[in-house]
């Protein structure tokens, strides 16, 4: 038999307080009587809690509007600069580090280039030194503000406990408890997660899905992966593995993958498979910088280069297919496309891509699923990152705010 466990009095309280400061952060600003409205909480509660976060200094009072009836309302809304997270976007080819206030915008940020496929204490080095290197640019004051670490990392990962399984091409990274490391190290509570889904959860608080609860995320870059939100919270599976779309099977008689399987989304629709064809055909168009390759590659189509035109449709065609797919599967309010693919991309890719998804999929379900770019940018990582950090802040602030800072 499947215990049910209720909750006492201070578990009542701690989730009101969540309830309410997400409200406050979700609408902002925003009065204590559309708190009541939203929430369905008595005034006396809304009223008690409101007093309780001035006090914290976790929201503040920003002025009055006047109601429908003449009586004015007092507004509130999060106090961005009262706490602050970093955010740490771990990819195959770069770390970027960022210092990210309770709204959600990046304060500063740090990258280098980092080659994961060397030795695994070689990366794990890295990732130290750019965080102490960020750490030493933040004033005191600042950095005693930082209440959590959360990571953005390619999977495949379990976020319950910590640890990294074994991302393909990650030379070493097996079975590493992540989390561990980096609290021992800078003594902050960290959290990791999927990359693909901590982008989807920024997109969700920060992007183009604030008003969007169930939609999936496709994130394109030196790898592909799917972020799902369902009822707006992360889908993981029960194995917590959900969304490796780029390792679904496209083409059974394809090459294989670095994860076993041939024929992957991945190895059509990777930035890197992208720039081989680049390099294959227009080869003058090819720098050291990938993002730069992706820029020129795209300016070069759009000035109507009918080879530039034929990678680009090639492409947006496997894209397409991936989609498809997502959307037969789970019919989504919307599939959002980002991270560095996209980036420089999105007008040519979007159309493409739509045009085959109204070819092929459900008719029903095409006509109900936007086909969206990430709204984020260039800072897609380290917002979806951080946004890991912000979910756990915002389901229990004293949590957090109880641990000392570097």
């Amino acid at each position: 038999m499947k215990r049910k466990q209720g909750r006492n009095l201070p578990e009542v309280r701690n989730y009101n307080r969540s309830l309410v400061l997400q409200t406050i952060r979700t609408y902002s600003p925003i009065s204590r009587i559309e708190l009541t409205e939203i929430t369905s909480l008595t005034p006396t509660t809304i009223t008690s809690l409101v007093d309780e976060f001035i006090r914290k200094g976790l929201v503040k009072e920003i002025g009055n509007v006047k109601g429908e009836i003449g009586r004015s309302r007092t507004l509130i809304s999060i106090n961005n600069d009262a706490y602050y997270v970093l955010g740490i976007d771990l990819a195959r080819t770069s770390i970027s580090c960022g210092l990210v206030d309770l709204g959600g915008n990046i304060i500063t940020s740090k990258r280098v280039s980092s080659d994961l496929y060397q030795n695994f204490p070689i990366t794990l080095n890295n990732l130290k030194e750019v965080i102490h290197s960020l750490f030493k640019e933040i004033e005191p004051q600042v950095r005693e503000k930082i209440v959590a670490i959360g990571i953005g990392s390619p999977g495949p990962l379990s976020p319950s406990k910590g640890i990294i399984i074994s991302p393909p091409n990650f030379k070493g990274w097996k079975n590493v408890p992540l989390k561990e490391i980096i609290e021992r190290e800078f003594h902050l509570p960290t959290f990791i997660e999927n990359d693909a889904k901590a982008c989807a959860l920024g997109e969700k608080w920060f992007g183009s899905c604030k008003d969007i609860d169930n939609f999936v995320y496709l994130a394109i870059g030196t790898g592909v992966g799917a972020g799902i939100i369902i009822n707006g919270e992360i889908y993981r599976g029960a194995g917590e593995l959900a969304g490796e779309l780029g390792h679904t099977t496209v083409d059974t008689d394809g090459p294989k993958c670095s994860c076993g399987n041939y024929g992957c989304l991945e190895l059509y629709t990777s930035t890197g498979s992208l720039i081989e064809r680049i390099k294959e055909n227009l080869s003058h168009l090819v720098t050291e910088d990938p993002l730069e390759t992706l820029f020129i590659f795209y300016r070069t189509a759009r000035e109507g280069n009918i080879k530039a035109i034929e990678i680009l449709n090639d492409y947006c065609f496997w894209l397409g297919i991936g989609v498809v797919n997502a959307i037969n599967i789970f019919s989504p309010q919307a599939v959002v496309l980002g991270r560095e693919a996209i980036m420089h991309g999105a007008d040519l890719i979007i159309p493409r891509v739509e045009k085959l998804v109204r070819e092929r999929s459900f008719s029903i379900s095409s006509d109900q699923t936007k086909i969206l770019a990430s709204s984020i940018g260039k800072d897609t990582g380290i917002i979806g990152a951080a946004t890991i950090a912000l979910y756990e802040f915002y389901k229990n602030p004293y949590k957090l705010i109880k641990k000392e800072g570097v």
